[in-house]
């Protein structure tokens, strides 16, 4: 499945968010990480947003089922890292 993940958070809390985040999907911006993942790894990864978010923290879990019913266009220069997961 196709995930897109945002995040806002305290400051302090943004290392680890992007930390936990990053072994699973790619950075695309800021708080924003996107990328392909199984229906394992994506439990995987809300059973340790839910573990390791701190309250002030609010987080948006966008799935679908693959990524060819996307329509993604981009303007400007980016700030991610596209580059391989593992």
């Amino acid at each position: 499945m196709f995930v897109i993940i945002v995040y806002d958070t305290e400051r302090k809390n943004c290392a680890r968010l992007h930390k936990l985040l990053k072994k699973y999907v790619f950075w695309n911006q800021r708080s924003v990480f996107e990328g392909m993942v199984t229906e394992a790894q994506y439990l995987e990864i809300k059973h340790s947003l839910e573990k390791n978010c701190v309250r002030e923290s609010h987080i948006v879990l966008y799935s679908m089922e693959n990524d060819k019913l996307l329509r993604k266009e981009e303007m400007g220069e980016g700030h991610g890292n596209t580059t391989n997961v593992l």
